[in-house]
């Protein structure tokens, strides 16, 4: 259970000293990937509702912590606890009013939603900065600032450690046993005692405050945010990281949210000469392993490990 917290806390404390600016800032981003793609999963991969306003919970958080820290002086922790609040009351509203719907019918809700959100953190321009965006200051952590590459990846990996310890818990929790009923037959965990639209609400709500933690955790490196951060293409690359690692693993989040966040960024630097043909090739990387890999690399990984445990 603490051996990936473990690992990832090892990692950033000991790589900033042995890596570039340009490598602790793409770890910085993938640690926010991860932690997106954990509460996405939580949604889809472990009670399998496909609720796609995740990236604008995202959004919130980053953009409340970012104010309340720029203009007012809150310092970080306060400021995502705020925004953790902020978003957990409007998901709870959210949840309400589309828990009865189910599959495509939730997802178009929700993606109306996200819609509606981003719209308006462009057209806000006195909160927001609108499409200009919003300059983002250094994190204070009371007994100190956060300021540099190095600085900002050990307190990422710090957050992320404590994120996925939360996981490990909510996942063999009461209620991560009812996501798993309810993702096999809804009927059957309503027939088992399980209330299954306010276990459904909490998850809703859960699940957001983890989009929101990542949004807090975005400013702590960024120093510009704009509505760009918080459109589809994200959305997009968190489910594929879902899918590509292995809905409903820990593991497999973590592994799929390092290689998809990676992806983009290796396809451009490999293939700056052909740029027309990068979208292609992405997609035919993300085809082939959704063919491939059903149940992600993940799967794949334990699938071997079973059989050489027959084997020997």
């Amino acid at each position: 259970m603490f051996l990936w917290p473990i690992l990832v806390l090892l990692v950033g404390l000991i790589i900033p000293g042995f890596v570039n600016n340009y490598f602790l800032y793409m770890g910085s981003l993938l640690m926010v990937y991860a932690v997106l793609a954990l509460g996405l999963d939580l949604m889809m991969g472990r009670a399998g509702q496909f609720a796609f306003s995740h990236i604008a919970f995202y959004g919130t958080g980053a953009y409340i912590t970012a104010i309340l820290q720029a203009r007012y002086g809150v310092p970080f922790p306060i400021g995502m606890v705020v925004a953790v609040l902020v978003s957990g009351a409007i998901s709870a509203l959210v949840a309400l009013a589309s828990v009865r719907m189910r599959h495509i019918y939730l997802g178009l809700a929700t993606v109306a939603f996200a819609s509606g959100t981003n719209w308006l953190f462009q057209t806000w321009t006195s909160v927001t900065g609108g499409v200009d965006g919003f300059r983002v200051q250094p994190a204070d952590f009371f007994f100190f600032t956060s300021v540099g590459d190095q600085s900002n990846f050990r307190v990422l990996s710090v957050m992320l450690s404590i994120v996925l310890v939360v996981t490990f818990y909510l996942t063999r929790s009461k209620l991560g046993r009812s996501l798993s009923a309810i993702r096999d037959s809804e009927h059957v965990a309503a027939v088992s005692g399980i209330s299954v639209q306010r276990t459904k609400v909490w998850i809703f709500v859960i699940s957001s405050a983890y989009a929101s933690i990542a949004g807090s955790m975005l400013v702590v490196f960024q120093s510009f945010i704009s509505p760009e951060h918080f459109n589809f293409a994200p959305a997009v690359l968190l489910l594929t990281m879902l899918v590509v690692g292995g809905m409903g693993t820990i593991p497999g989040i973590v592994i799929g949210a390092i290689i998809i966040g990676l992806l983009p960024d290796i396809l451009r630097n490999a293939m700056h000469q052909y740029l027309i043909w990068q979208e292609f090739v992405y997609g035919l990387i993300l085809v082939l392993s959704i063919t491939l890999m059903p149940q992600g690399i993940w799967g794949l990984i334990t699938k071997a490990t079973a059989r050489d445990k027959r084997l020997s």
